[in-house]
């Protein structure tokens, strides 16, 4: 079981790394997306409508990619190919690692086409940003979403990969996040609407964030007590209870001043971020992903 665990998160990382984001029509994720927005154009904007609409998610989502890879055992070889295909749908390196360097590269060439992109990587209106603060932009969400695209989806998948639950719980947790993202606002007809989806979210996230300061710490040694002391002073500015832990430590790290006008700042005494800060914090990132990788690659190893 977990031998094939193993040969399932390999081949989605490949999947991954070397073919990155499968078309819109194909791709699951944007399935979970258009049930989530059916369900919602039908929901009454309450907390109850909220709670079902979660668990018709969550529950569709689950039981769909475990029938796919039930169907799939008809033919040789298939169902490893569509577990990995669909845990690959859960992950996304490739993705967020080139959004973040294009858009880093068009602040310094283009600040104008650069706000036009940012709304890729973050909710904020992006109109009025300087160049320091559209590199703070970037430098958070691809710290944010180390976590919520990559750490905890793999988190999942290993807890559960001993019950042969693996797949099931990264999907469950990939439903979770695209509700999150899609209703978990507090706005008027959302705020009751997206309240379980977004206190899911916060509590599938806890343990991964804080378990990525220890990453972000390691994968940059000489700056590792810099991270973690930031990571635990700023951890709690940012509204929600998850996204400072990372998002500090990545500041710490590279002793940078991060800053959402309006809402919050981390590491006040650190230097205004610039545009070659980004291909820093993306080094830094992928030296950490690098990491999450092999690290979930040994626990599989040596529980086969």
């Amino acid at each position: 079981m977990i031998a094939e665990s193993l040969a399932v998160f390999m081949l989605a990382i490949a999947f991954d790394i070397l073919l990155g984001e499968p078309p819109a029509r194909i791709h699951p994720v944007v399935w979970i997306g258009k049930l989530i927005a059916f369900l919602r154009a039908r929901a009454r904007p309450t907390r109850l409508s909220g709670i079902a609409l979660a668990i018709v998610v969550i529950s569709a989502t689950v039981l769909l990619g475990h029938l796919a890879v039930k169907a799939a055992g008809l033919v040789p070889l298939l169902p490893l190919l569509v577990s990995a295909y669909l845990l690959k749908s859960t992950i996304a390196i490739r993705c967020l690692l080139q959004v973040s360097h294009d858009i880093g590269q068009m602040i310094d060439r283009d600040m104008d086409e650069a706000k036009t992109m940012l709304p890729a990587l973050v909710g904020r209106d992006t109109s009025q940003l300087s160049k320091s603060q559209a590199s703070s932009a970037v430098i958070e969400s691809l710290s944010e979403n180390y976590v919520d695209s990559i750490l905890s989806p793999i988190f999942y998948y290993l807890i559960f990969a001993p019950f042969g639950l693996g797949l099931e719980a990264a999907l469950a947790f990939k439903a979770i996040s695209t509700m999150d993202s899609m209703v978990g606002y507090k706005t008027k007809g959302l705020k009751e609407l997206g309240f379980a989806g977004a206190r899911l979210d916060d509590l599938a996230n806890f343990i991964p964030a804080r378990l990525s300061i220890i990453l972000i710490a390691l994968a940059r040694p000489a700056s590792a007590k810099e991270a973690l002391r930031a990571a635990f002073c700023y951890h709690s500015a940012t509204p929600s209870p998850n996204s400072g832990w990372p998002m500090a430590a990545l500041a710490g790290a590279l002793h940078i001043r991060l800053e959402k006008p309006g809402y919050y700042v981390l590491m006040e005494e650190g230097s205004e971020p610039d545009t070659s800060d980004v291909p820093r914090s993306l080094r830094l990132m992928e030296t950490a992903i690098a990491l999450t990788l092999a690290a979930a690659l040994l626990v599989l190893f040596y529980s086969a």
